[in-house]
Protein backbone atom coordinates (compact mmCIF):
# COMPACT_ATOMS: atom_id res chain seq x y z
CA UNK A 1 0.00 0.00 0.00
CA UNK A 2 2.86 2.88 0.85
CA UNK A 3 4.33 1.85 -2.40
CA UNK A 4 1.67 2.41 -4.04
CA UNK A 5 1.00 5.54 -2.60
CA UNK A 6 4.84 6.81 -3.62
CA UNK A 7 4.41 5.94 -7.00
CA UNK A 8 0.94 7.75 -7.07
CA UNK A 9 2.76 10.78 -5.52
CA UNK A 10 5.54 10.17 -7.98
CA UNK A 11 3.41 10.83 -10.52
CA UNK A 12 1.41 13.44 -9.75
CA UNK A 13 4.39 15.59 -8.91
CA UNK A 14 5.90 14.33 -12.65
CA UNK A 15 2.46 15.54 -13.98
CA UNK A 16 2.88 19.05 -11.96
CA UNK A 17 6.24 19.73 -12.90
CA UNK A 18 5.05 19.13 -16.96
CA UNK A 19 2.39 21.14 -16.68
CA UNK A 20 4.61 23.92 -15.13
CA UNK A 21 6.82 23.78 -17.74
CA UNK A 22 4.09 23.75 -20.36
CA UNK A 23 2.43 27.05 -18.64
CA UNK A 24 5.95 29.15 -18.34
CA UNK A 25 6.61 27.95 -22.17
CA UNK A 26 3.34 29.53 -23.13
CA UNK A 27 3.80 32.63 -21.09
CA UNK A 28 7.28 32.88 -22.77
CA UNK A 29 5.96 32.31 -26.50
CA UNK A 30 2.54 34.49 -25.78
CA UNK A 31 3.83 37.55 -23.52
CA UNK A 32 7.64 37.80 -23.35
CA UNK A 33 7.89 36.74 -27.48
CA UNK A 34 4.29 37.68 -28.49
CA UNK A 35 4.93 41.16 -30.22
CA UNK A 36 8.28 39.44 -31.95
CA UNK A 37 6.96 36.47 -33.15
CA UNK A 38 3.61 38.52 -34.28
CA UNK A 39 6.10 40.56 -36.29
CA UNK A 40 7.24 37.61 -37.68
CA UNK A 41 4.00 36.48 -38.95
CA UNK A 42 3.13 39.69 -40.13
CA UNK A 43 6.06 38.93 -42.53
CA UNK A 44 4.68 35.34 -43.59
CA UNK A 45 1.10 36.02 -43.86
CA UNK A 46 1.02 39.69 -44.52
CA UNK A 47 2.22 42.16 -46.83
CA UNK A 48 1.95 45.21 -45.31
CA UNK A 49 3.34 49.10 -45.78
CA UNK A 50 3.61 51.33 -42.60
CA UNK A 51 1.24 54.24 -43.62
CA UNK A 52 1.03 56.06 -39.83
CA UNK A 53 3.58 55.89 -37.04
CA UNK A 54 2.24 55.98 -33.29
CA UNK A 55 3.52 59.53 -31.86
CA UNK A 56 3.07 62.07 -29.03
CA UNK A 57 1.22 65.76 -29.38
CA UNK A 58 4.12 68.64 -29.18
CA UNK A 59 1.37 71.40 -27.62
CA UNK A 60 1.58 74.99 -26.84
CA UNK A 61 1.13 76.39 -23.67
CA UNK A 62 -2.42 76.09 -24.18
CA UNK A 63 -2.56 72.48 -25.27
CA UNK A 64 -2.91 73.95 -28.72
CA UNK A 65 -1.37 71.33 -31.39
CA UNK A 66 1.81 72.80 -32.82
CA UNK A 67 2.73 70.12 -35.69
CA UNK A 68 -0.74 71.34 -37.90
CA UNK A 69 -1.38 67.15 -38.04
CA UNK A 70 -3.24 66.85 -41.08
CA UNK A 71 -4.83 63.96 -43.38
CA UNK A 72 -3.48 62.80 -46.76
CA UNK A 73 -4.29 60.40 -49.45
CA UNK A 74 -1.65 58.19 -50.76
CA UNK A 75 -1.59 55.76 -54.10
CA UNK A 76 -0.07 52.11 -52.86
CA UNK A 77 0.79 49.58 -55.45
CA UNK A 78 0.48 45.75 -54.38
CA UNK A 79 2.79 44.56 -56.42
CA UNK A 80 2.19 40.77 -56.12
CA UNK A 81 -1.70 41.18 -56.57
CA UNK A 82 -1.50 43.43 -60.12
CA UNK A 83 -3.12 41.85 -62.76
CA UNK A 84 -2.57 44.19 -65.11
CA UNK A 85 0.80 44.58 -67.33
CA UNK A 86 2.44 47.52 -65.87
CA UNK A 87 2.13 49.95 -68.79
CA UNK A 88 -1.45 49.01 -69.14
CA UNK A 89 -2.11 49.94 -65.74
CA UNK A 90 0.36 53.28 -65.81
CA UNK A 91 -2.45 54.70 -68.02
CA UNK A 92 -5.11 53.65 -66.57
CA UNK A 93 -4.11 55.41 -63.68
CA UNK A 94 -3.29 58.54 -65.36
CA UNK A 95 -6.17 58.76 -66.84
CA UNK A 96 -7.51 59.20 -62.75
CA UNK A 97 -4.34 60.81 -61.24
CA UNK A 98 -1.66 62.96 -63.06
CA UNK A 99 1.66 61.17 -62.44
CA UNK A 100 5.04 62.50 -63.09
CA UNK A 101 6.95 60.64 -66.56
CA UNK A 102 9.94 60.23 -64.57
CA UNK A 103 7.87 58.04 -61.82
CA UNK A 104 7.37 55.89 -64.32
CA UNK A 105 10.67 54.30 -64.12
CA UNK A 106 10.51 54.06 -60.16
CA UNK A 107 6.79 52.21 -60.92
CA UNK A 108 8.25 50.04 -63.02
CA UNK A 109 11.05 48.78 -61.08
CA UNK A 110 8.62 48.35 -58.04
CA UNK A 111 5.86 46.45 -60.38
CA UNK A 112 9.27 43.71 -61.16
CA UNK A 113 11.36 43.86 -57.99
CA UNK A 114 9.88 44.78 -55.14
CA UNK A 115 7.73 41.80 -53.07
CA UNK A 116 6.55 44.63 -50.76
CA UNK A 117 3.97 47.45 -51.48
CA UNK A 118 4.87 51.10 -52.12
CA UNK A 119 3.58 54.45 -52.28
CA UNK A 120 3.48 55.51 -56.06
CA UNK A 121 1.72 58.89 -55.46
CA UNK A 122 0.99 61.50 -52.19
CA UNK A 123 -1.21 63.78 -51.70
CA UNK A 124 -3.87 62.93 -53.87
CA UNK A 125 -7.20 64.19 -53.27
CA UNK A 126 -10.17 62.50 -51.57
CA UNK A 127 -12.44 62.41 -54.43
CA UNK A 128 -9.59 61.07 -56.20
CA UNK A 129 -9.05 58.08 -54.06
CA UNK A 130 -12.27 57.55 -53.98
CA UNK A 131 -12.43 57.40 -57.97
CA UNK A 132 -9.36 54.29 -57.46
CA UNK A 133 -10.86 52.38 -54.72
CA UNK A 134 -14.16 52.65 -56.51
CA UNK A 135 -12.41 50.82 -59.31
CA UNK A 136 -11.38 47.83 -57.53
CA UNK A 137 -8.12 47.32 -59.65
CA UNK A 138 -5.89 44.49 -58.38
CA UNK A 139 -2.92 45.68 -56.30
CA UNK A 140 -4.24 49.20 -56.12
CA UNK A 141 -5.20 50.80 -53.18
CA UNK A 142 -5.82 54.73 -51.99
CA UNK A 143 -5.50 55.38 -48.12
CA UNK A 144 -5.83 58.21 -45.99
CA UNK A 145 -2.63 58.54 -43.70
CA UNK A 146 -1.65 61.26 -41.21
CA UNK A 147 1.03 63.81 -42.40
CA UNK A 148 3.01 64.26 -39.00
CA UNK A 149 3.90 68.49 -40.50
CA UNK A 150 1.22 70.12 -41.86
CA UNK A 151 0.81 73.01 -44.30
CA UNK A 152 1.52 76.30 -41.81
CA UNK A 153 3.37 74.56 -38.97
CA UNK A 154 4.83 77.01 -36.62
CA UNK A 155 8.18 76.98 -35.21
CA UNK A 156 9.64 74.50 -36.98
CA UNK A 157 13.37 74.90 -35.62
CA UNK A 158 11.84 74.24 -32.16
CA UNK A 159 10.12 71.04 -33.10
CA UNK A 160 12.50 69.82 -35.28
CA UNK A 161 12.04 66.83 -37.63
CA UNK A 162 11.36 62.99 -37.56
CA UNK A 163 12.95 60.28 -39.72
CA UNK A 164 9.92 59.31 -41.32
CA UNK A 165 11.53 55.78 -42.39
CA UNK A 166 11.88 54.96 -38.46
CA UNK A 167 9.79 57.49 -36.78
CA UNK A 168 13.04 58.54 -35.36
CA UNK A 169 13.35 62.61 -33.58
CA UNK A 170 16.15 63.92 -35.33
CA UNK A 171 16.36 67.43 -33.91
CA UNK A 172 14.50 69.87 -31.83
CA UNK A 173 11.74 69.07 -29.21
CA UNK A 174 11.37 66.07 -31.72
CA UNK A 175 14.66 64.98 -30.95
CA UNK A 176 14.86 65.75 -27.32
CA UNK A 177 11.88 63.98 -26.53
CA UNK A 178 12.31 60.96 -28.71
CA UNK A 179 11.84 58.18 -26.51
CA UNK A 180 8.62 59.50 -24.87
CA UNK A 181 6.70 60.73 -27.91
CA UNK A 182 6.95 57.55 -29.88
CA UNK A 183 4.62 55.27 -29.30
CA UNK A 184 4.92 51.30 -29.76
CA UNK A 185 4.10 50.06 -33.36
CA UNK A 186 2.97 52.11 -36.45
CA UNK A 187 -0.06 51.39 -38.16
CA UNK A 188 -0.06 49.03 -41.31
CA UNK A 189 -1.77 48.97 -44.54
CA UNK A 190 -1.79 45.37 -45.73
CA UNK A 191 -3.44 42.43 -48.53
CA UNK A 192 -3.80 39.26 -45.98
CA UNK A 193 -2.18 36.65 -48.26
CA UNK A 194 -1.92 32.55 -48.47
CA UNK A 195 1.49 31.06 -49.26
CA UNK A 196 1.18 31.68 -52.82
CA UNK A 197 0.87 35.30 -52.31
CA UNK A 198 -2.73 35.65 -53.42
CA UNK A 199 -5.69 37.46 -51.08
CA UNK A 200 -7.67 35.63 -49.53
CA UNK A 201 -10.95 35.56 -50.56
CA UNK A 202 -13.32 38.22 -48.21
CA UNK A 203 -10.12 39.78 -45.85
CA UNK A 204 -9.06 42.37 -48.87
CA UNK A 205 -7.05 44.85 -47.54
CA UNK A 206 -7.15 45.94 -44.09
CA UNK A 207 -5.46 48.34 -41.63
CA UNK A 208 -3.72 46.71 -38.64
CA UNK A 209 -2.27 47.58 -35.65
CA UNK A 210 -0.18 44.88 -33.79
CA UNK A 211 -0.29 46.34 -30.43
CA UNK A 212 -1.59 49.31 -28.98
CA UNK A 213 0.45 52.22 -29.28
CA UNK A 214 -0.94 54.26 -26.50
CA UNK A 215 2.66 54.73 -24.76
CA UNK A 216 3.66 58.18 -26.47
CA UNK A 217 3.84 61.39 -24.37
CA UNK A 218 2.53 64.42 -25.55
CA UNK A 219 5.01 67.29 -24.62
CA UNK A 220 3.63 70.75 -23.81
CA UNK A 221 6.21 73.98 -24.33
CA UNK A 222 5.81 77.06 -22.91
CA UNK A 223 4.95 78.45 -26.51
CA UNK A 224 1.76 80.95 -27.19
CA UNK A 225 0.64 79.77 -30.39
CA UNK A 226 -0.80 83.22 -30.73
CA UNK A 227 2.56 84.94 -29.80
CA UNK A 228 4.51 82.59 -32.13
CA UNK A 229 2.27 83.16 -34.94
CA UNK A 230 2.23 86.92 -34.89
CA UNK A 231 6.33 86.86 -34.40
CA UNK A 232 6.30 84.60 -38.05
CA UNK A 233 4.06 86.45 -39.54
CA UNK A 234 6.06 89.92 -38.81
CA UNK A 235 9.34 87.48 -39.90
CA UNK A 236 8.22 86.44 -43.00
CA UNK A 237 7.52 90.20 -44.38
CA UNK A 238 10.83 91.77 -42.79
CA UNK A 239 13.48 89.03 -42.44
CA UNK A 240 14.88 86.81 -45.14
CA UNK A 241 17.86 85.59 -42.17
CA UNK A 242 18.09 86.20 -38.47
CA UNK A 243 15.93 85.13 -35.35
CA UNK A 244 13.66 86.36 -32.82
CA UNK A 245 13.00 85.41 -29.51
CA UNK A 246 10.14 86.36 -26.84
CA UNK A 247 10.39 85.59 -23.40
CA UNK A 248 8.64 86.28 -19.89
CA UNK A 249 11.31 88.08 -17.44
CA UNK A 250 9.78 87.10 -14.54
CA UNK A 251 10.13 82.84 -15.38
CA UNK A 252 12.13 82.25 -18.02
CA UNK A 253 9.19 80.77 -20.09
CA UNK A 254 10.05 81.28 -23.62
CA UNK A 255 6.66 82.21 -25.65
CA UNK A 256 7.88 82.21 -29.05
CA UNK A 257 11.14 81.76 -30.41
CA UNK A 258 11.84 81.41 -34.50
CA UNK A 259 14.39 81.32 -37.12
CA UNK A 260 14.63 82.51 -41.03
CA UNK A 261 14.70 80.87 -43.24
CA UNK A 262 12.10 77.92 -42.55
CA UNK A 263 12.02 74.73 -43.90
CA UNK A 264 9.02 72.65 -44.57
CA UNK A 265 9.43 69.24 -42.19
CA UNK A 266 8.59 66.93 -45.00
CA UNK A 267 10.82 67.86 -47.61
CA UNK A 268 14.13 68.31 -45.74
CA UNK A 269 16.30 66.90 -48.79
CA UNK A 270 15.50 70.38 -50.81
CA UNK A 271 17.46 72.46 -47.74
CA UNK A 272 20.55 70.15 -47.10
CA UNK A 273 22.34 72.06 -49.64
CA UNK A 274 21.61 75.73 -49.52
CA UNK A 275 24.17 78.41 -49.12
CA UNK A 276 21.22 80.49 -46.28
CA UNK A 277 21.22 76.92 -44.04
CA UNK A 278 17.92 76.95 -43.53
CA UNK A 279 17.85 73.81 -40.83
CA UNK A 280 20.47 76.12 -38.65
CA UNK A 281 18.19 77.82 -36.01
CA UNK A 282 19.79 81.27 -35.51
CA UNK A 283 18.25 81.47 -32.22
CA UNK A 284 20.32 79.31 -30.19
CA UNK A 285 23.40 80.19 -32.80
CA UNK A 286 26.39 83.07 -31.62
CA UNK A 287 27.33 86.20 -33.22
CA UNK A 288 28.81 89.24 -32.21
CA UNK A 289 26.62 91.45 -30.62
CA UNK A 290 27.86 94.84 -31.03
CA UNK A 291 26.57 97.43 -28.91
CA UNK A 292 23.69 95.08 -27.51
CA UNK A 293 26.81 94.32 -25.38
CA UNK A 294 26.83 97.91 -24.07
CA UNK A 295 24.60 96.91 -21.20
CA UNK A 296 26.89 94.71 -19.47
CA UNK A 297 29.34 97.04 -19.38
CA UNK A 298 27.63 99.78 -17.82
CA UNK A 299 26.30 96.93 -15.42
CA UNK A 300 29.90 96.37 -14.63
CA UNK A 301 30.61 99.80 -14.20
CA UNK A 302 28.15 100.60 -12.17
CA UNK A 303 28.01 97.45 -9.79
CA UNK A 304 31.81 97.81 -9.26
CA UNK A 305 31.31 101.82 -8.55
CA UNK A 306 34.03 102.52 -11.39
CA UNK A 307 31.32 105.06 -12.73
CA UNK A 308 28.64 106.79 -11.06
CA UNK A 309 25.47 108.15 -12.72
CA UNK A 310 26.19 112.10 -12.98
CA UNK A 311 29.83 111.37 -14.06
CA UNK A 312 30.46 113.18 -17.46
CA UNK A 313 32.74 111.49 -20.56
CA UNK A 314 33.56 113.77 -23.57
CA UNK A 315 32.96 112.02 -26.96
CA UNK A 316 34.84 113.30 -29.75
CA UNK A 317 34.20 110.80 -32.21
CA UNK A 318 37.00 108.48 -31.57
CA UNK A 319 39.24 107.17 -28.87
CA UNK A 320 42.89 106.17 -29.67
CA UNK A 321 43.78 102.54 -27.66
CA UNK A 322 47.43 102.12 -28.01
CA UNK A 323 47.81 103.68 -30.77
CA UNK A 324 44.78 102.30 -32.41
CA UNK A 325 42.01 104.53 -33.14
CA UNK A 326 38.66 103.09 -32.51
CA UNK A 327 36.19 105.13 -33.99
CA UNK A 328 32.02 105.61 -32.96
CA UNK A 329 29.58 104.38 -34.96
CA UNK A 330 28.57 107.67 -36.32
CA UNK A 331 31.89 109.13 -36.85
CA UNK A 332 32.31 111.72 -39.55
CA UNK A 333 29.46 113.32 -37.63
CA UNK A 334 29.95 116.18 -35.45
CA UNK A 335 30.76 114.86 -31.71
CA UNK A 336 28.65 114.19 -29.45
CA UNK A 337 30.37 116.27 -27.02
CA UNK A 338 30.09 115.59 -22.71
CA UNK A 339 27.88 112.77 -22.35
CA UNK A 340 26.13 111.21 -19.26
CA UNK A 341 26.65 107.21 -18.45
CA UNK A 342 22.63 107.58 -19.83
CA UNK A 343 23.47 109.60 -22.71
CA UNK A 344 25.85 107.59 -23.55
CA UNK A 345 24.09 104.39 -23.40
CA UNK A 346 21.38 106.53 -25.78
CA UNK A 347 23.67 107.90 -28.40
CA UNK A 348 25.54 104.16 -28.28
CA UNK A 349 29.44 106.11 -27.74
CA UNK A 350 31.97 104.04 -28.38
CA UNK A 351 34.25 106.12 -27.45
CA UNK A 352 32.79 106.60 -23.84
CA UNK A 353 31.87 102.61 -23.24
CA UNK A 354 35.54 101.83 -24.35
CA UNK A 355 36.94 104.45 -21.87
CA UNK A 356 34.45 102.92 -19.06
CA UNK A 357 36.01 99.74 -20.34
CA UNK A 358 39.60 100.24 -19.64
CA UNK A 359 38.92 101.81 -16.43
CA UNK A 360 36.90 98.80 -15.00
CA UNK A 361 39.28 96.35 -16.14
CA UNK A 362 38.47 92.66 -18.35
CA UNK A 363 38.55 90.80 -14.93
CA UNK A 364 35.40 92.65 -13.75
CA UNK A 365 34.29 93.40 -17.17
CA UNK A 366 34.23 89.08 -17.91
CA UNK A 367 33.06 88.14 -14.47
CA UNK A 368 29.82 90.03 -15.00
CA UNK A 369 29.40 89.12 -18.36
CA UNK A 370 29.74 84.81 -17.42
CA UNK A 371 27.32 86.13 -14.03
CA UNK A 372 24.62 87.04 -16.84
CA UNK A 373 25.65 83.63 -18.46
CA UNK A 374 27.71 84.62 -21.64
CA UNK A 375 30.07 81.78 -22.52
CA UNK A 376 27.81 79.00 -21.10
CA UNK A 377 24.68 77.44 -22.71
CA UNK A 378 21.11 77.60 -20.93
CA UNK A 379 19.31 75.19 -20.06
CA UNK A 380 17.31 74.55 -23.00
CA UNK A 381 18.87 71.50 -23.58
CA UNK A 382 18.81 71.81 -27.67
CA UNK A 383 21.14 70.07 -29.79
CA UNK A 384 23.28 72.32 -31.21
CA UNK A 385 22.55 75.04 -29.09
CA UNK A 386 26.13 77.13 -28.68
CA UNK A 387 27.37 78.38 -25.76
CA UNK A 388 28.81 81.59 -27.56
CA UNK A 389 32.45 82.79 -26.56
CA UNK A 390 33.40 84.80 -23.77
CA UNK A 391 37.50 85.01 -23.80
CA UNK A 392 39.61 84.68 -20.95
CA UNK A 393 40.57 88.23 -19.12
CA UNK A 394 44.31 87.47 -18.49
CA UNK A 395 44.16 87.03 -22.65
CA UNK A 396 43.04 90.72 -23.28
CA UNK A 397 45.44 93.32 -24.58
CA UNK A 398 43.76 96.81 -24.06
CA UNK A 399 42.59 96.93 -27.95
CA UNK A 400 41.04 93.30 -27.17
CA UNK A 401 39.12 95.19 -24.47
CA UNK A 402 38.14 97.97 -26.74
CA UNK A 403 36.57 96.41 -28.98
CA UNK A 404 34.92 94.01 -26.33
CA UNK A 405 33.29 97.21 -25.04
CA UNK A 406 31.65 97.12 -28.09
CA UNK A 407 30.73 93.60 -28.56
CA UNK A 408 32.76 92.97 -31.15
CA UNK A 409 36.72 90.52 -31.37
CA UNK A 410 35.91 87.56 -29.43
CA UNK A 411 32.98 88.36 -27.61
CA UNK A 412 30.04 86.25 -29.32
CA UNK A 413 26.68 85.22 -27.91
CA UNK A 414 23.12 83.79 -28.79
CA UNK A 415 20.02 85.85 -29.29
CA UNK A 416 18.78 83.28 -26.28
CA UNK A 417 21.52 84.61 -24.19
CA UNK A 418 20.73 88.16 -25.04
CA UNK A 419 17.19 87.69 -23.95
CA UNK A 420 18.28 86.06 -21.08
CA UNK A 421 20.41 89.41 -19.95
CA UNK A 422 17.58 91.66 -20.77
CA UNK A 423 15.56 89.40 -18.56
CA UNK A 424 17.41 89.90 -15.83
CA UNK A 425 17.57 93.51 -15.88
CA UNK A 426 13.86 93.94 -16.34
CA UNK A 427 13.62 91.22 -12.93
CA UNK A 428 15.47 93.46 -10.96
CA UNK A 429 18.55 91.81 -11.07
CA UNK A 430 17.53 88.00 -10.94
CA UNK A 431 18.47 85.92 -13.93
CA UNK A 432 16.01 83.36 -14.41
CA UNK A 433 17.01 80.19 -16.56
CA UNK A 434 15.30 79.78 -19.72
CA UNK A 435 12.54 76.85 -20.34
CA UNK A 436 10.49 75.84 -22.87
CA UNK A 437 8.95 72.50 -22.03
CA UNK A 438 6.50 72.89 -19.46
CA UNK A 439 4.49 69.84 -18.87
CA UNK A 440 4.37 66.01 -19.61
CA UNK A 441 1.48 64.57 -20.45
CA UNK A 442 -0.22 61.33 -20.83
CA UNK A 443 -2.62 61.54 -24.61
CA UNK A 444 -5.55 61.90 -22.75
CA UNK A 445 -4.32 65.23 -21.14
CA UNK A 446 -3.36 63.98 -17.66
CA UNK A 447 -0.04 65.57 -15.99
CA UNK A 448 2.89 62.94 -15.98
CA UNK A 449 5.70 65.80 -15.22
CA UNK A 450 5.76 69.40 -14.42
CA UNK A 451 8.80 71.63 -15.42
CA UNK A 452 8.89 74.52 -13.06
CA UNK A 453 10.58 78.07 -13.15
CA UNK A 454 13.48 77.72 -11.25
CA UNK A 455 14.78 79.81 -8.22
CA UNK A 456 16.87 83.49 -9.65
CA UNK A 457 20.43 84.25 -8.97
CA UNK A 458 21.10 87.53 -7.71
CA UNK A 459 23.37 89.14 -10.69
CA UNK A 460 23.50 93.09 -10.06
CA UNK A 461 21.81 94.88 -7.82
CA UNK A 462 17.88 96.35 -7.63
CA UNK A 463 19.30 100.10 -7.72
CA UNK A 464 21.67 98.84 -10.99
CA UNK A 465 18.92 97.03 -12.76
CA UNK A 466 16.79 100.21 -12.17
CA UNK A 467 19.53 102.41 -13.86
CA UNK A 468 19.88 100.37 -16.38
CA UNK A 469 16.02 99.96 -17.13
CA UNK A 470 15.76 103.70 -17.55
CA UNK A 471 19.10 103.82 -19.57
CA UNK A 472 17.02 101.49 -21.97
CA UNK A 473 14.07 103.66 -21.55
CA UNK A 474 16.67 106.88 -23.26
CA UNK A 475 17.15 104.71 -26.22
CA UNK A 476 13.94 104.77 -27.21
CA UNK A 477 12.85 107.78 -26.15
CA UNK A 478 15.48 109.83 -27.83
CA UNK A 479 18.49 107.54 -28.87
CA UNK A 480 19.02 105.06 -31.43
CA UNK A 481 16.26 102.99 -30.61
CA UNK A 482 13.44 105.75 -31.63
CA UNK A 483 11.89 103.31 -34.19
CA UNK A 484 11.32 100.56 -31.54
CA UNK A 485 9.44 102.60 -29.52
CA UNK A 486 5.85 101.18 -28.76
CA UNK A 487 3.17 103.89 -28.47
CA UNK A 488 0.89 103.83 -25.39
CA UNK A 489 2.45 101.25 -23.70
CA UNK A 490 6.39 102.23 -23.94
CA UNK A 491 9.23 100.23 -24.21
CA UNK A 492 13.02 100.30 -23.66
CA UNK A 493 16.12 98.24 -25.21
CA UNK A 494 19.35 98.58 -26.80
CA UNK A 495 20.39 99.03 -31.00
CA UNK A 496 23.22 97.06 -32.10
CA UNK A 497 24.88 96.63 -35.19
CA UNK A 498 28.78 94.43 -35.08
CA UNK A 499 30.72 94.26 -37.76
CA UNK A 500 31.47 90.85 -39.54
CA UNK A 501 34.35 92.15 -41.08
CA UNK A 502 33.13 91.34 -45.02
CA UNK A 503 32.06 93.88 -47.34
CA UNK A 504 29.30 93.76 -50.15
CA UNK A 505 29.57 94.06 -53.62
CA UNK A 506 29.83 98.15 -52.94
CA UNK A 507 32.43 97.72 -50.60
CA UNK A 508 30.59 98.55 -47.96
CA UNK A 509 30.52 96.75 -44.50
CA UNK A 510 28.10 93.81 -43.67
CA UNK A 511 26.89 94.34 -39.91
CA UNK A 512 24.70 92.02 -38.22
CA UNK A 513 21.57 93.81 -36.92
CA UNK A 514 20.29 93.69 -33.55
CA UNK A 515 17.78 95.22 -30.94
CA UNK A 516 17.08 94.00 -27.22
CA UNK A 517 14.28 95.36 -25.17
CA UNK A 518 11.19 94.73 -23.28
CA UNK A 519 7.74 96.04 -23.30
CA UNK A 520 6.11 97.57 -21.55
CA UNK A 521 8.34 100.13 -19.67
CA UNK A 522 5.99 99.55 -16.32
CA UNK A 523 5.49 96.02 -15.40
CA UNK A 524 6.87 94.79 -18.31
CA UNK A 525 5.58 91.48 -19.66
CA UNK A 526 7.71 90.76 -22.92
CA UNK A 527 11.20 90.49 -23.27
CA UNK A 528 11.47 90.31 -27.35
CA UNK A 529 15.09 89.52 -29.01
CA UNK A 530 14.97 90.86 -32.93
CA UNK A 531 18.53 89.58 -34.58
CA UNK A 532 18.62 90.06 -38.21
CA UNK A 533 21.69 88.49 -40.06
CA UNK A 534 23.35 91.02 -42.21
CA UNK A 535 20.74 93.33 -41.43
CA UNK A 536 22.92 96.68 -41.55
CA UNK A 537 21.85 98.84 -38.71
CA UNK A 538 19.86 97.86 -35.19
CA UNK A 539 18.26 101.66 -35.64
CA UNK A 540 17.19 101.14 -38.90
CA UNK A 541 16.34 97.80 -39.47
CA UNK A 542 16.24 95.52 -36.27
CA UNK A 543 14.56 98.34 -34.27
CA UNK A 544 11.10 98.80 -35.71
CA UNK A 545 10.47 94.56 -36.17
CA UNK A 546 10.60 94.64 -32.71
CA UNK A 547 8.00 97.83 -32.56
CA UNK A 548 6.09 95.53 -35.06
CA UNK A 549 5.91 92.59 -32.80
CA UNK A 550 5.56 94.14 -29.89
CA UNK A 551 2.96 96.33 -30.91
CA UNK A 552 0.95 92.81 -32.46
CA UNK A 553 1.26 91.27 -28.97
CA UNK A 554 -0.01 93.82 -26.98
CA UNK A 555 -3.20 94.49 -29.22
CA UNK A 556 -4.71 91.34 -26.88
Amino acid sequence: MAYSSTRIFRLVLFFLVLSSLLVMRLFYLQVIQGQQLALEGLNIRVQGLPVEVARGEILDCNRLPLTNTTQQYSLVVFPGQVEHTPLQLWRKLNTIVSLPNEQLEYFLQGIHTSEYPFRLAKDISSDTAKKINDLNIPGIIAIAEKTRYGQGMLASHILGYINSADNKGVSGIEGMYDELLRGNQPEYVAAIVDASQQIIPGLGYKRLKLTASNNETNIVLTIDKQIQQKVENSMDRTIVKGAVVVMRPSTGEILAMASRPGFDANNLSRYLEQSSAPLLNRAISAYQPGSVFKLVVAAAALENKTVKMNDVFFDSGYIDVNSIRFQGWDYGEAPKGYLTITEAMAHSSNPVFIEVALKLGAEKLIAMAAKFGYGSRTNLGFLGESEGNLPAADQLYPGDLANLAIGQGFCEATPVQVAQTVATIVNDGLKVEPYIVSLLTTPDGAIVKKFQARPGMRVISRQTAERLRNMMMAVTQYGTGQAAYVDVFGSAGKTGSAETGRTNTNGKGINHAWFAGFTPFEHPKYVIVVFVEEGMSGSNVAAPIFRDIATEILKN
